[in-house]
């Protein structure tokens, strides 16, 4: 018997015991920490000399699991492939294709970090461009033709062709969000558009989310909320000294305030809010102030309010980074805590975990995001992107838009579509795969030159961390609360619990 390659152990807080995750196979198992620390130190080798008795109860529930296996590591790895390419093909035909208007490429602040040029944000050239009322019109055409499950795929010839949807009343329930994006979507030079574009998108039942800086916000007062800009993502970097250093612009020097107020504005208005805090070594200190500010404000709890922090990327030469691993580090040190409001990673875990405990196969989807399955950015000049982060790069548009029709360029267009854990052969061999999907396609291009190669981010390093502690809660809360209030956690992964101590755990028998 070999140990299977794609076993993840997790030691929990109790050292005696170590939680195992199958990254193929979605198996979850809690078991003695020898054990686990065996099979993890082990992986992809043979059995020698296993802290278990060969033939004994142990060892058949471990083959039974997954953690054992009889294939051989190629044959295992084209299991993968296979697993993932099925997951791949499902995502390509299920998920309908995401739109986001690009209303200017022009923004109002000049933050240090951002992945975006200067030049692009002071409307030099052609990125003075603002989208007009005819390209929004061209735009929502296409919108129509496409806005059912994988027709962007289908377009391409990469999943079963499906008829074009028109518009129909009857499907406003089910219609999808739209996004604004820039630059800065929503600042004094586009409040007319994004009104149009806000009006055209409610007749077909559509809301809208927006990525912005919050500094304008007031201006959009009358379309916040459920049925118009019902969902914003807004940074704060700080407290407001600091924030005021990152955050700024030409005409805006002081911007903490007025975002804040921006913020309640929206909370007021019904609006969902996140609010993201991008984290450097500038700024790290200030992640578990920002965490109090909220709650003393009040946000913590708000059905409509959430943060999260996420680690700026190598794309920006501002300050030396901080790495996806120590910023979930500082999160996870405010779990548990009443005032809990920040969170970073930690999602990888409790999302796996949920779906474990909910006897469901784990692993759902392989696309990383939305570019990966079907996403049109309609810019200003009538191009078309993939990527929010290639936006306004011309040698990575994916097509162009006109007279309301869609050209898509086809190796762009499928590179994109193509790209899942299973095509990639690093992804291939590694137990994280179906987790992490092969991490941002962008960066990984950044990186390597290529879109088929994984950006791994550390998350090897962090995942089991918080797959421990996201269990460990799980398994209290169940321990100490009546099971009817869970209902979604119809299972634990043992056979039996008491008081947290595995059943046999005195003759070292596997649960």
């Amino acid at each position: 018997m070999r140990i299977s390659t794609y076993v993840i152990g997790a030691p929990l807080s109790d050292r005696r015991f170590t939680l195992l995750l199958h990254g193929l196979r979605g198996s979850l198992d809690k078991v003695p920490a020898s054990v686990g620390n065996y099979l993890v130190d082990h992986r992809g080798r043979n059995t020698e000399a296993p802290p278990w008795n060969p033939g004994d109860e142990a060892e058949r529930h471990l083959q039974e699991r997954g953690y054992l296996t009889d294939l051989s590591v190629e044959e295992e790895r084209l299991l993968m492939v296979d697993m993932a390419a099925a997951l791949h093909e499902a995502d390509l035909a299920s998920s309908p294709p995401s739109f986001c208007f690009v209303p200017a490429y022009t923004c109002n602040l000049r933050c240090p970090y951002c992945f975006q040029s200067h030049e692009m944000h002071a409307g030099k050239g052609s990125y003075a461009t603002i989208m007009t009322r005819e390209r929004v019109d061209d735009a929502f055409r296409v919108i129509d033709r496409f806005d059912i499950p994988g027709a962007i795929a289908s377009e391409l010839g990469m999943c079963s062709p499906t008829q074009p949807s028109a518009h129909d009343p009857e499907r406003a329930a089910a219609a999808p969000m739209l996004g604004l994006f820039g630059g800065e979507p929503l600042d004094e030079t586009t409040r007319d558009i994004v009104e149009y574009i806000a009006g055209e998108a409610r007749t077909r039942g559509s809301a809208l989310w927006a990525i912005t800086n919050g500094v304008q916000l007031d201006l959009f007062a009358d379309l916040l909320g459920p049925g118009g800009l019902a969902e914003l993502q807004i940074t704060l970097d700080g407290m407001p000294e600091l924030h005021d250093r990152r955050r700024v612009g030409p005409r805006f020097r002081e911007t903490f305030h007025r975002i804040v107020a921006n913020i309640d504005l929206a909370l007021e208005a019904g609006a969902q809010v996140k609010v993201r805090i991008n984290v450097d070594s500038s700024n790290v200190d200030h992640v578990a102030m920002l965490n109090d500010l909220f709650a003393e404000r009040g946000w913590l709890g708000h059905p409509s309010f959430s943060a999260g922090a996420a680690v700026v990327t190598g794309e920006a030469k501002h300050e030396p980074l901080v790495s996806h691993a120590d910023l979930v580090q500082l999160t996870s040190t405010f779990r548990g805590e009443n005032t809990n409001c920040v969170n970073s990673y930690e999602h990888y875990a409790m999302n796996t975990l949920v779906r474990a405990l909910s006897s469901k196969y784990p692993f759902q989807r392989v696309a990383h995001c939305a570019a990966e399955t079907g996403l049109l950015m309609f810019d200003p000049r009538g191009d078309l992107y993939g990527c929010w982060e290639e936006i306004g790069l011309a040698d990575r548009r994916i097509g162009h838009y006109r007279g309301g029709n869609l050209t898509l360029d086809q190796e762009a267009a499928r590179t994109w579509l193509s790209r899942f854990p299973g095509s990639i052969e690093q992804c291939s061999r590694c137990p994280y795969a179906l987790i992490h999907t092969s991490g941002c396609g962008n960066h990984a291009r950044n990186d390597s030159g290529t879109l088929f190669a994984a950006a791994c981010e550390g998350f090897q390093t962090y995942f089991p961390h918080t797959l421990a502690e996201s269990y460990t809660e799980i398994e209290q809360q169940l321990l100490d609360g009546p099971l009817p209030t869970r209902r979604h956690l119809r299972r634990l992964p043992l056979v039996q619990v008491t008081n947290g101590r595995a059943a046999t755990a005195e003759d070292g028998a596997l649960l």
